[in-house]
């Protein structure tokens, strides 16, 4: 592992206080009367003395609260290596077997994530005379722990709700806010480098080359863990990172598992890569594995690469040979599932593959199923979390499109969607409008119950039905609870069980309601969420893992992303650099810095909503990137792109903008434009 310290550190101060202990008495932090280090935030530099002979032994003072295990990490001399200590409550000093130590070498100590990781109170070499232990004094630097980047999270404003933090969220400024572009830039750089390094150096090597899949959690692909959480996410990475893997490895991954793991016509089960086998299961898993990677997996790579990808035709086929093989009999005929979950996944899939290729067949399997729920009559979901809430922003989507698409089913469904709704509310809230977990059986506010993590992706089912009505009875609602989101109460909150995982889905599901309903709260929320709890900013070496719960982390710090950039995607991206916006009027101010001399192109995005999933309205929808600003892709849209530093001035064409506007970038001079419509 590498590092690129910042020249700027600190020495430790160190006092002997005695002929066998030297310790930190400028640490930061105190436990058991010993000042320390937490490796977790800081990396210590040991530069060995002039005096160190080759059989001396180099010791750390190795803290413990209780008998817990920590681990410390070294680098010596181009080797690494680490070492674990349980110890009992306090610190103890601890050998680290770096072999032969010669003079004027360094010692790099630090951790890895904040579990678990030591902390140390003191260094020291002791002599190879047993019976003479001297200490011998080292120079110990304490490395800056902003690692790869100058640029720290937690040192950028906004997190608190101030007069500053009112004007950088407004919505619609009138004059160019350089300040807002310049921290979304550091944001956005400090996000997308680690996703970088994310696809490269975790996803990647995870991808097995004789089967063309990916193993993140072992030998199995399966359709309900990996191809719906892991691969689309993977894919994310490579559409905003590198788009040379996104058209070669993972569209490979794509023809590879409908070769390997397709079963009943297209429906696919599960593969052994060490076998080279399938692992066949139940019809009825076999539904629900792939509703989840239809919904899950395909539709968010759908969302931002449209039908001209081999993703669309794979989600279409899906849900064709889902109903083709339905088999459970109702009055208003066949449907593939009892399973709430499955069912509201096909209720979001439906409407898109509707508007996306005007095919009736599948506005009736969604009314089959819409019908199915609703016109019993008082049908309200009893788990409103995850898994739980597909089937509420199912039925609204559903309900935008019948709108112009089947008015007299908008009309017969009108009744029950508010019903469902006024029910959630009253019986599925917290005093501070925020959705509970489950649905309670009185009417009140419900504190003391568990907050489930899909509070915001219920709201985007209320939402579609104020919007395709003209309606903002449950706008306002939505607006008081995303603006309770700045409390105390919120901060590090336990949603539905404290993994980042719910962390995740709670700011996803509140940035799609933020791009609706921007509230000045919910915005330093999402920051502050992001920021302290899915990035790690503290340790800039620590990247995500690869299963599920943190690759569905990555989807959540893309979307956020994303907002802090407008949607523009610098392509190449290159780590070093920095690329933020910030809206101005009908237009953007652009801000783009490197640490090293760039040439690029700067993306810009389209009504993706309009031009590839056919809706004539971009309306709220779950796993969708938002559109934060889109220019038209013609040739008779015409933007006025100008740079302040410059100071010249040209007119390009939409379709100019969205295949990429060219950017030379010089080290550490900011390039600073302004895009307004002609």
């Amino acid at each position: 592992m590498k590092y690129q310290y910042m020249p700027v550190f600190v020495l430790a101060v160190l006092s002997v206080v005695s002929a066998g202990e030297t310790l930190f008495t400028s640490g930061p932090q105190e436990f058991a009367g010993q000042k320390y280090y937490w490796l977790a935030e800081w990396k210590l530099e040991v530069t060995l003395p002039d005096d160190t002979d080759p059989a001396d032994r180099f010791e750390v003072l190795f803290g413990s609260k209780g008998a817990d295990k920590r681990t410390l990490y070294f680098d010596y001399n181009g080797k690494s290596g680490s070492i674990s200590h349980v110890g009992q409550e306090g610190f103890a000093w601890v050998r680290l077997r770096l072999g032969k130590l010669s003079k004027g070498s360094k010692v790099i100590l630090y951790g890895k994530g904040r579990e678990r990781v030591a902390f140390l109170a003191g260094v020291r070499i002791r002599c190879k005379l047993a019976l003479s232990p001297k200490v011998k004094p080292i120079r110990t630097a304490i490395i800056s722990p902003s690692g790869r980047h100058s640029a720290q999270w937690a040192d950028l404003p906004g997190f608190k709700l101030t007069e500053e933090a009112q004007r950088l969220w407004n919505p619609s400024p009138g004059h160019p806010d350089w300040r807002r572009a310049e921290r979304s830039a550091r944001y956005a750089g400090i996000a997308l480098s680690k996703v970088q390094r994310w696809l490269h150096e975790q996803c990647l090597a995870v991808h097995d080359k004789r089967s063309g899949l990916f193993r993140p959690t072992g030998r199995e692909w399966n359709y309900r863990d990996t191809a719906a959480d892991c691969y689309p996410f993977y894919v994310w990475a490579a559409y905003y990172t590198d788009k040379e893997v996104l058209d070669t490895i993972m569209l490979d991954t794509l023809k590879a598992e409908q070769r390997l793991c397709n079963h009943l016509d297209r429906l696919p089960v599960r593969y052994d890569m060490e076998t080279g086998q399938k692992i066949v299961t139940s019809f009825e898993m076999m539904i629900f594995e792939a509703s989840e990677y239809a919904k899950d997996g395909l539709i968010p790579i759908v969302e931002i690469t449209g039908k001209e990808y081999p993703w669309f035709d794979r989600m279409r086929g899906l849900v064709d040979d889902i109903f083709k093989h339905a088999r459970i009999e109702t009055p208003y005929g066949k449907i593939p599932s009892t399973n709430i979950e499955v069912n509201g996944e096909l209720l979001q899939l439906l409407p898109r593959l509707y508007s996306m290729t005007l095919e009736r067949k599948y506005l009736d399997w969604a009314h089959r199923l819409a019908d199915y729920y609703l016109l019993p009559g008082k049908f309200v979901p009893s788990r409103l979390s995850d898994h739980g809430c597909e089937i509420i922003g199912g039925l609204g989507l559903l309900f935008t499109v019948d709108i112009t698409a089947s008015p007299e089913k908008a009309e017969q469904y009108k009744p029950h969607m508010k019903y469902m709704f006024d029910e959630l509310l009253e019986r599925g809230t917290n005093s501070d409008g925020i959705i509970v977990r489950n649905l309670q059986k009185a009417v009140g506010h419900y504190d003391g119950v568990t907050t489930g993590d899909g509070w915001g992706y219920d709201y985007v089912g209320f939402l579609d039905y104020d919007l395709a009505l003209g309606t903002r009875h449950y706008s306002e609602v939505i607006r008081r609870a995303m603006t309770n989101l700045l409390k105390p109460r919120y901060e590090k909150f336990n949603w539905d069980h404290g993994s980042r995982d719910n962390v995740a889905d709670s700011v996803e599901g509140g940035l799609y309601l933020l791009y609706r309903i921007p509230v000045t709260e919910a915005f330093i929320w999402a920051d502050r969420e992001i920021a302290t709890l899915l990035v790690d900013h503290t340790d800039p070496d620590r990247l995500w893992g690869v299963h599920k719960l943190e690759a569905n982390t990555v989807r959540t710090v893309l979307i956020h992303t994303m907002l802090h950039t407008r949607n523009i995607i610098a392509r190449p991206w290159r780590e070093g650099l920095q690329l933020g916006a910030a809206p101005y009027g009908d237009g953007i101010c652009i801000f783009v810095k490197s640490d090293k001399a760039y040439k690029g192109f700067l993306q810009f995005d389209i009504p993706r909503h309009r031009l590839y999933m056919g809706f004539k309205q971009d309306w709220p929808r779950m796993n969708a990137m938002p559109e934060w600003y889109t220019v038209e892709p013609d040739e008779s849209h015409l933007y006025r792109v100008e740079d302040i530093d410059a100071k010249w001035t040209r007119i390009v064409s939409g379709k100019s903008l969205s295949e990429g506007l060219p950017i030379h970038v010089e080290p550490d001079r900011p390039l600073r434009l302004v895009v307004t419509r002609k």
